[in-house]
């Protein structure tokens, strides 16, 4: 049943304006390394998993992301048991959002919890930017995420294959949704 545990969820909002981000930072940095390491390990191998989470899901970069690059996470906690669940984060591009992360802890999976930090996106979308489209990258082989983006009305728009350094590559497809 989709949302069971949605009620007992608290999605909290970071920006470069928010206090107590060390914290935070560590905890979204401790989850990403559970999850990249679960989910991501089987599609890209574990190589470039560690890389990407040295590189991208630190909480040093994740900490610079929110103060210096213009990104905003939000996080979703398990209220009984104090429990990160999952996290995602959203920067502005020229005329549309980068939704650049969207991850949830396999327990929680299938419950609604990206579909709220789709609605916080898309709120951030068109209230906070005015922009009338979300976009997001995902990798061409991570085929339940893309059933479920598809689920949620995004679009494949483009494939694109990104040199992320170290000789590791993000082979993508572009996927967007209109919230005009």
């Amino acid at each position: 049943m989709v949302g069971k545990e949605l009620a007992t969820i608290k999605i909290r909002k970071y920006h470069k304006h928010s206090d107590s981000l060390a914290p935070t930072t560590t905890a979204i940095a401790i989850l990403a390394d559970e999850i990249w390491r679960e989910h991501y390990t089987p599609i890209i191998g574990a190589a470039q998993v560690f890389y990407m989470l040295e590189k991208f899901q630190s909480a040093e970069q994740i900490w610079a992301d929110i103060r210096s690059n213009g990104y905003t996470y939000f996080t979703a906690t398990q209220i009984k048991h104090n429990k990160p669940i999952g996290y995602a984060a959203c920067q502005p591009k020229e005329d549309y959002l980068l939704l650049s992360k969207i991850y949830v802890h396999k327990d929680y999976r299938g419950e609604g919890v990206a579909r709220s930090f789709l609605e916080e996106a898309t709120a951030l979308c068109r209230e906070g930017y005015g922009f009338d489209k979300i976009r997001l990258t995902v990798n061409k082989h991570n085929d339940n995420s893309i059933v479920a983006y598809h689920k949620m009305g995004f679009k494949t728009v483009a494939s694109v294959k990104t040199d992320i350094g170290e000789g590791y590559f993000m082979d993508d497809y572009v996927m967007e949704l209109r919230v005009g």
